[in-house]
């Protein structure tokens, strides 16, 4: 009897533990189960979120897609305008000519002005052509610097001399003013920075009617000793909204249609103006009023040249 007793005791007591064994085993079995559908939950919003970002991604890849494609239709559009206006002069003019010389009804007077308005009409066209061409070349990084030594004041004489029979067509005034030692010699690549210069000159020009542009050209010097080319171009023409001057670099998105057709511009020259800056490692700062004009600010850094090179240096006739 007291055996069996014990007996029972002894299985009442392994139950015991096994019971509890089990209730352990069952609770960290059930513990891991809930962390694992927590962090299961917390892995399927994780890919929610993920999947809810990449849906955005997509549709604002989509709006851009769509608005580059509008942009770049409106750009082909108006370059179709741009080119078919100097194409139809010259077709109309060169008709007018052989139909005059058919029926002997020619004058010396309207031959010669027919003549000039065909040659300003394909020099309006090549200039347009090489500007595409120009633009292309920036976008596949095809160009490089031709940098020499040349005197300040003569590149900004010449840019003056260039930059008059463009002042002439909407009447304006041009003042230049060199803020820098007229004796001073850089160096540069000529041809772009000169490219810089009247392309944005002939901007300002175009947008200002018997207004005021100024060119302010100075050399600065720089915390590091260094020296920077800084060309201001101001005038007082329609000015830009916030919207305009935030697409105005932007490729094909800068042009406005409307605006291009009433004042007869491609926007092109801007894009090279821009790419030519930052190829030479500088930059372009615009600011602009409705109404009141805009101001475009170019900083370039500056090579000084030494004593020794400037007696190779020689400004071509050309």
């Amino acid at each position: 009897m007291g055996v069996c007793a014990s007996l029972g005791i002894v299985a009442l007591a392994l139950a015991g533990h096994l019971w509890t064994a089990a209730w352990l085993i069952a609770g960290s079995s059930i513990l891991a189960l809930l962390w694992y559908v927590r962090s299961l939950r917390k892995r399927i919003g994780e890919l929610q979120n993920y999947s809810r970002a990449l849906e955005q991604e997509l549709a604002a890849t989509r709006a851009d897609a769509a608005v580059a494609h509008r942009a770049k239709s409106a750009f082909l559009a108006n370059m179709s305008h741009e080119l078919r206006t100097p194409l139809n002069t010259i077709i109309g003019y060169s008709e007018l000519l052989q139909e005059d010389i058919r029926h002997d009804a020619l004058s010396p007077e309207q031959a010669a002005d027919s003549l000039s308005r065909i040659h300003d009409a394909a020099h309006q066209l090549l200039a347009l052509v090489n500007d595409l061409l120009d633009l292309a070349r920036l976008e596949a990084g095809e160009v490089t610097l031709n940098r020499a030594v040349w005197l300040l004041s003569q590149l900004v004489d010449e840019w003056r001399a260039l930059a008059e029979p463009l002042m002439a067509q909407n009447q304006n005034r041009l003042t230049v003013h060199l803020e820098a030692d007229p004796a001073l010699r850089v160096t540069v690549d000529r041809a772009k920075l000169r490219q810089i210069a009247l392309n944005l000159l002939s901007n300002a020009a175009k947008f200002t009617v018997q207004g005021q542009i100024t060119l302010n050209v100075a050399a600065r010097d720089c915390a590091d000793g260094s020296m920077v080319l800084s060309l201001s171009i101001s005038d007082t023409g329609i000015g830009m909204t916030v919207e305009q001057l935030n697409r105005l670099f932007t490729p094909f998105t800068q042009f406005d249609e409307p605006l291009t057709r009433r004042y007869n511009g491609s926007g092109i020259g801007l894009a090279i103006a821009h790419r030519l800056c930052m190829l030479m490692g500088g930059a372009i700062a615009v600011t602009s009023q409705i109404g009141k004009g805009s101001i475009f600010l170019v900083t370039i850094p500056l090579l000084i040249d030494d004593p020794a090179r400037v007696e190779r240096s020689e400004w071509p006739k050309n």
